[in-house]
C-alpha cells in the first residue's frame, strides 16, 4: 500500500466520526497529483506499541482506528488494559500529508509528532500491540529493526524480554538510533509491577550484549517544573537544532537521569533541573552514541503529547502548548540528530547515505568550498565533514547556512590538510555524501 492512495469507501469506514473532512483532503490532494511516496534511502522511524504505550490514559501512538479494546498480554500477573489498537501504517496514508495537514489527521496523542516527521521526509510507522515483534535480523518480521532507522519507545509499560533487549541494543551498535522515553515512579499503568524508569534501567543495565552500554540511568522520581536550565553549547544540535533553538523545558510529573563518562565517554546532558547547576546529575534530557548508533533519553512523556487522541482517554497537549512551544523543537531535533546515525566506513562514507546530488565547487579546493544542493530538495538539515579514516572534522560554515529553503553552504577549508574528505548532509529526510579534495 505504500506510495498510494486507498479508496475513499475504505477510508470513510475506519474513522467516521472524526476523519471526514481530512479523508476529502486526502482525496483532493492525490487528485491533483500532490502526494509523496516513500522513497529509496529514506529514513523510517518506527513508533514502538508493544509495551502497553495506551494503558490507563496513555495514548502514545501516532494513529489508531480501533480504541478501548481490553487485552491481557501480562497472564502470569492476571493483569490486563484498556487500550488503542493502532495499525503498522497511519490511515489516512501519509503519502496524503502536506504542510498544512492538521494533527487531527490521525488519531493519537503522537500525532503531530508524526505529522511533523512525515514533512520534515522521514517515514513513519507503527509496531502493533500483540502482533508487532522486537527483533533484530530476522528476516521472516517484515518489521524487523533492520529496516528502520529510529526505534521510538514511549514511557514502556512492560519490561523487555532477553531476546527484545538483545535484539535492540544490536540494532544500535550496528548503526540504529534508540530514542528512550521514560515517565515517573509509580506510573504503572497496566498494573503489572512495572514502572517504566524502572523497566528502562532493566534494559540498560541487564541485557545479554553490554551493560550500562550508554552511560544513561533513570532516577526513581515523580516531580513537575518548568526548567530553563538549558546549555549554552553553541555546537549541541539537540538545544541549537535545524529545527528550532529550544529554551525551556516543561515536566508535568516525570523524572530525571545520571550519566556516566565513565561507561559511555560519548554521553551528554543537555538540560537539567532548575536551580541544579549542569553536572552528571538531575538531567531532563542526555544522549549518546554506541557502536555505530545512537541513543537520546527524556524523563517525562508529556511533552509529546499533543492533547488529542483516543477520546476515552484523559490527554493534554504538551508538545505545541507547554514551554512556551519549545517541546515541539526540541523533540523534532532530537529526532534529527538521531536520523543521523550510521557506521562510518573506512572511507569516511556512512554506509546509509546514498550518492550526492549536489556538487562542490571548487574541488580540488584551498581555502573555501561551496555546496550547492538542487533546489527542488529546499533544505539543508545537517552537514558533516570526515577525512578518510572516518574522524569528523571541526570547520567553519558561511553562507546561507542551514534550514528551511536553505540550498548552498560555505566551508572554510583554511585548517584543513591536503587530502581526500567526504561531507555527509541531510535534506528532506534523506542522506547524501560527496567527495571534496584539499590541496594547497
Amino acid at each position: 500500500m505504500m506510495g498510494t492512495v486507498a479508496p475513499l469507501s475504505i477510508l470513510w469506514s475506519k474513522k467516521t466520526n472524526n476523519m471526514k473532512k481530512t479523508i476529502m483532503t486526502a482525496v483532493l490532494v492525490a487528485a491533483l497529483g500532490m502526494t509523496k511516496a516513500q522513497q529509496p534511502g529514506q529514513v523510517k522511524i518506527l513508533f514502538d506499541c508493544t509495551k502497553a504505550e495506551t494503558a490507563g490514559n496513555a495514548d502514545w501512538i501516532i494513529d489508531a482506528d480501533l480504541h478501548n479494546l481490553t487485552w491481557n498480554p501480562n497472564a502470569n500477573t492476571g493483569s490486563s488494559y484498556t487500550k488503542s489498537n493502532p495499525q503498522q501504517y497511519p490511515t489516512p496514508t501519509q503519502t496524503t500529508v502536506v504542510s498544512s495537514t492538521p494533527e487531527t489527521y490521525w488519531e493519537g496523542a503522537l500525532s503531530n509528532w508524526g505529522i511533523d516527521c512525515v514533512n520534515k521526509g522521514f517515514w513513519v510507522e507503527t509496531l502493533p500491540p500483540i502482533t508487532g515483534q522486537i527483533t533484530y535480523g530476522n528476516n521472516s518480521n517484515p518489521q524487523d529493526l533492520s529496516n528502520y532507522h529510529v526505534y521510538i519507545v514511549d514511557e514502556p509499560n512492560i519490561v523487555f524480554t532477553s531476546a527484545e533487549k538483545t535484539a535492540m541494543m544490536n540494532f544500535v551498535q550496528n548503526g540504529g538510533a534508540l530514542f528512550m522515553i521514560s515517565d515517573h515512579e509509580t506510573s504503572d499503568r497496566n498494573n503489572d509491577g512495572w514502572d517504566s524508569p524502572n523497566i528502562w534501567n532493566d534494559f540498560i543495565t541487564n541485557n545479554p550484549v553490554q551493560n550500562n552500554a550508554f552511560g544513561i540511568h533513570f532516577a526513581l522520581e515523580n516531580f513537575s517544573q518548568t526548567s530553563t536550565n538549558v546549555t549554552t553549547v553553541s555546537t549541541d544540535s539537540i538545544i541549537f537544532g535545524t529545527y528550532g533553538s529550544v529554551s525551556e523545558v516543561m515536566w508535568s510529573n516525570g523524572t530525571s537521569m545520571n550519566i556516566k563518562t565513565s561507561e559511555n565517554p560519548s554521553v551528554k546532558a543537555c538540560i537539567w533541573k532548575l536551580g541544579m547547576g549542569q553536572t552528571d546529575t538531575a538531567i531532563l534530557c542526555s544522549y549518546a552514541r554506541y557502536g555505530c548508533g545512537r541513543v537520546a533519553a527524556i524523563g517525562d512523556s508529556s511533552p509529546p503529547d499533543d492533547g488529542t487522541g483516543n477520546p476515552n482517554s484523559s490527554l493534554y497537549n504538551g508538545y505545541t502548548h507547554d514551554a512556551n512551544g519549545n517541546h515541539r523543537p526540541w523533540l523534532m531535533n532530537i529526532t534529527i540528530w538521531l536520523a543521523e546515525a550510521g557506521c562510518q566506513t573506512t572511507t569516511g562514507i556512512s554506509q546509509k547515505y546514498d550518492a550526492s546530488p549536489g556538487e562542490f565547487y571548487p574541488n580540488p579546493a584551498s581555502d573555501l568550498a561551496q555546496i550547492n544542493i538542487p533546489p527542488d530538495l529546499h533544505s539543508l538539515s545537517s552537514f558533516h565533514l570526515y577525512d578518510i579514516s572516518g574522524k569528523e572534522m571541526q570547520i567553519n560554515c558561511t553562507g546561507s547556512g542551514l534550514g528551511e529553503n536553505q540550498n548552498s553552504l560555505r566551508v572554510n577549508t583554511t585548517a584543513l590538510s591536503n587530502g581526500v574528505y567526504f561531507c555527509s548532509f541531510l535534506s528532506e529526510g534523506k542522506y547524501y555524501s560527496r567527495k571534496l579534495v584539499i590541496a594547497k
